[in-house]
């Protein structure tokens, strides 16, 4: 039985394809893809430095102590207050009490529902507070 010449052909055809289906994406994609990608990484940079600044800012703006022009009505106020501080600056921060108590420890109410008060010690510190 004689071969068709058209066999060998066949076979050397079917290898071929079986080569190209196993080959590696073309270069131009994987240059398109490392391209998209090195634009991704640039976008997420950029926002992770805006993100740092307005951190940095906002960590500033609590450093600085300016009190907000509501007293104790603002809670950004309450959050400035620290252990320690003297009377002079809670009343800057938090402005007049509506009610001071003496005894042992000096508190200082204000005008609220909730209850906001601060304490001191026997020196004039700081040494507590609730929040409106």
């Amino acid at each position: 039985m004689k071969r068709s010449p058209l066999v060998p052909f066949l076979f050397t055809f079917a290898f071929a394809l079986t080569l190209l289906a196993c080959q590696e994406p073309p270069l131009f994609a994987q240059e398109e893809e490392i391209s998209r990608l090195k634009s991704k990484v640039g976008e997420l940079e950029l926002r992770v430095k805006q993100l740092d600044a307005l951190l940095k800012e906002c960590k500033e703006s609590r450093k600085s102590g300016t009190p907000d022009q509501t007293g104790w009505q603002n809670k950004k106020n309450w959050r400035r207050l620290s252990v320690g501080m003297q009377e002079g600056q809670v009343k800057g921060l938090l402005g007049e009490p509506s009610k001071v108590i003496q005894g042992v420890k000096t508190l200082w109410y204000y005008p609220n529902i909730y209850c906001g008060y601060v304490t001191f010690d026997e020196k004039g510190n700081l040494i507590g507070w609730n929040e409106p």
